[in-house]
């Protein structure tokens, strides 16, 4: 038999637009929490190479920043600087390097998204 027209129905254009504003809104979301991570990805990558340095642990804070900062700048990242999210720290067994900044961003109206990141990477003698 025949189904009448009234049974057979589609996806409507209201369910439609749902779905394109939903993914419209994932996609929003990976775009912004994915250059955070990027950059992070970055910044590890120039702090841990700082830290694994023969002789780091004898050079001094400023020197240490002073090379992270140069290393920022040839990798693009301009938003941070070495002094401002790098601290030194010391105890009986070595010199550690502790990386620690927030990133904010303005995700959608009055909603942010706030990004932690916290790394500790020992200075080679």
């Amino acid at each position: 038999m025949m189904a009448s027209r009234q049974k057979v129905r589609g996806v409507g254009a209201f369910t439609v637009i749902v779905f394109l504003l939903f993914a419209v809104l994932i996609a929003n979301f990976f775009l912004t929490v994915g250059k955070d991570y990027l950059q992070y990805f970055t910044v590890r990558s120039v702090v841990s190479d700082v830290a694994a340095t023969p002789g780091a642990a004898e050079r001094t804070d400023r020197q240490l920043w002073s090379e992270i900062d140069r290393r920022f700048s040839i990798n693009s990242v301009y938003d941070l600087k070495a002094n401002e999210v790098i601290t030194f720290t010391e105890d009986g067994s070595g010199r550690y390097m502790l990386l620690e900044y927030e990133v904010r961003r303005n995700f959608f109206a009055n909603l942010d998204l706030v990004a932690q990141f916290n790394r500790r990477d020992t200075l080679a003698p």
